[in-house]
């Protein structure tokens, strides 16, 4: 199960973009997306010096639903561009020296 204090702190940096009823929404991805981190940086899932790296992929996953597939869209004068967010997860843990090697 997700911990619930890391799932307040990302509500809270999703400020008016989180809608109230999506809690059980944003714990699968977090729970997701720790394991994937996990999995790439052979540490913990709750190690904290991931939490900044999974909390910046979940909010981006959370952000995102609904234009899976999307690489760019465009509505009025807001231009939005998609990455994989899970491939920039990887490159940040490597890049910043988070990953262990067994």
């Amino acid at each position: 199960m997700a911990n619930t204090d890391n799932v307040e702190k990302i509500i809270k940096d999703l400020s008016v973009n989180y809608k109230d009823n999506d809690r059980y929404v944003l714990e699968g991805i977090l729970e997701e997306v720790s394991s994937i981190a996990s999995d790439i940086s052979n540490r913990k899932k709750d190690d904290e010096k991931l939490f900044p790296y999974i909390k910046k992929a979940v909010k981006a996953e959370y952000l995102a639903r609904g234009a899976e597939g999307l690489t760019s869209r465009s509505e009025g004068s807001i231009s939005s561009s998609f990455e994989d967010i899970i491939d920039k997860l990887r490159n940040n843990i490597i890049k910043s020296g988070l990953r262990r090697i067994k």
